[in-house]
């Protein structure tokens, strides 16, 4: 079985902070996809809610996301997801189980 971890994370905006907020998560793209460990790093926006984000993420290892998380940019959407978000984010870590 492969090492490879798929995270989806959904992401609910404050009302008033979604353009702030989709502007901060679009600036963290260009630096995770030049993470040695990474292989997608995607993010999408609710067509019905535009408060409603998500990461589609493809990693070689959970120590390759480990070492993303403690990235200075990841650490600063942590410091300031009061700011940015209504609740806590809904991170989910998944392995494929299917063939390929």
């Amino acid at each position: 079985m492969s090492e490879q971890l798929t995270v989806i994370a959904h992401l609910v905006a404050r009302p008033d902070k979604i353009e702030d907020t989709k502007a901060f998560l679009m600036s963290l793209i260009d630096r995770t996809r030049a993470e040695a460990g990474c292989l997608d790093y995607h993010l999408h926006q609710s067509e019905e809610d535009p408060a409603n984000f998500a990461f589609y993420e493809n990693w070689t290892s959970r120590a390759a996301l480990d070492e993303h998380m403690g990235t200075p940019y990841l650490r600063e959407l942590v410091a300031r997801k009061a700011e940015f978000f209504k609740v806590d984010p809904d991170i989910r870590l998944l392995t494929m189980i299917s063939p390929r």
